[in-house]
């Protein structure tokens, strides 16, 4: 019986002490020595107020570099950092990852990933075009069509490409890329008179592309839509006139394609009255590299608030006549 146990335990000793010899220890931060992306991002972006906000995470993709078809992900800061990635020739796409109006989809290709905004809801697109439709507009003005997405402005993506190889490695690679927006900001302004008679103002641009394929540069959709956006009172800073202005983003106009811009405003007015204001405004996006349009020929004029008669009053205005001096006896 000792014999037996003493045979076991010289047996467990011996495979000890070879497993020992046949393992080692592997620190926790070995795979930082594999693959590290330095992403420098471009946050300047033409007639946006300062610098973009940085961005609190990227997420890096990489798709198979001759199907396009997606491989894997992985996610880090926006000044880059560790990933994981077999060995292979890639094409890496990289984004960040906390937009509000700009939507993602399609992500299972490098063909069809795709940057996009919602439409406005029902009840804003009808209020919209029912007062466009109670108006004169110019002969030549292109109304909104019952089948046109009329669509949110999109955020900021900012984007980085590149051809990758990653390699069969000892030590650490390291990857390197630029991203910068794929979005473009434009200042917009009218000018405009009875500015303290402003209550709203609703804005309508034809022309503009449906989204962006990311994927590759240049990927604007030729898919039409209409952006909405908003516009307020304020001072035009190049003459220092009243104006009704806005910055607004766009993923750009319909690439290569033969199509008027048109702008139209929806204007109320303090006491509820509304206008509308429309102008084609392709020849200012044209060869724009200010990004910059104010027309000032065609002024907008809010209209005064209707006066109301003497002694109207009204709920929130009332109005007491002067007071009757009347004698009465009364018998007690």
């Amino acid at each position: 019986m000792k014999m037996r146990r003493y045979i076991v335990e010289t047996m467990c000793l011996l495979m000890a002490i070879l497993l020992s010899a046949g393992c080692h220890r592997r620190p926790l931060e070995e795979m930082n020595d594999s693959l590290y992306l330095d992403l420098t991002l471009d946050l300047d972006v033409l007639n946006h107020p300062g610098p973009l906000p940085t961005p609190e995470l990227m997420r890096v993709v990489f798709y198979d570099a001759v199907s396009g078809d997606f491989v894997s992900d992985d996610y880090v800061l926006a000044e880059g950092g560790y990933i994981n990635a077999q060995p292979g020739h890639y094409n890496m796409v990289v984004y960040n990852f906390d937009t509000e109006s700009t939507l993602i989809r399609n992500d299972r290709s490098q063909h069809s990933i795709e940057a996009y905004t919602s439409e406005i809801p029902n009840s804003t697109r009808t209020n919209l075009l029912t007062k466009l439709n109670s108006v004169t507009k110019p002969a030549d003005y292109v109304a909104p069509g019952e089948d046109e997405l009329i669509v949110y402005e999109p955020d900021h993506l900012l984007v980085a490409r590149k051809d990758v190889e990653v390699l069969h490695r000892t030590g650490e690679q390291i990857i390197y890329a630029e991203g910068e927006s794929i979005v473009e900001t434009y200042y917009l302004g009218v000018k405009l008179r009875n500015k303290g008679n402003l209550a709203s103002a609703q804005a309508l641009l034809s022309g503009q592309a449906k989204s962006n394929k990311f994927g590759f540069e240049g990927g604007r959709s030729n898919e039409p839509v209409i952006l909405y956006f908003e516009m307020e009172a304020g001072i035009n800073d190049r003459t220092g006139e009243d104006a009704l202005q806005t910055t607004f983003n766009t993923f750009g106009k319909l690439p290569g394609e033969v199509s008027r811009l048109w702008l139209t405003i929806v204007v109320t007015n303090t006491n509820g009255e509304t206008i509308t204001w429309q102008k084609d405004i392709t020849d200012e996006f044209l060869d724009n590299p200010e990004k910059y349009i104010y027309i000032e020929e065609d002024e907008i004029v809010v209209p005064d608030p209707p006066t109301p008669p003497p002694g109207s009053g009204g709920g929130f205005h009332p109005e007491v006549e002067d007071w009757n001096e009347e004698h009465y006896d009364i018998t007690i």
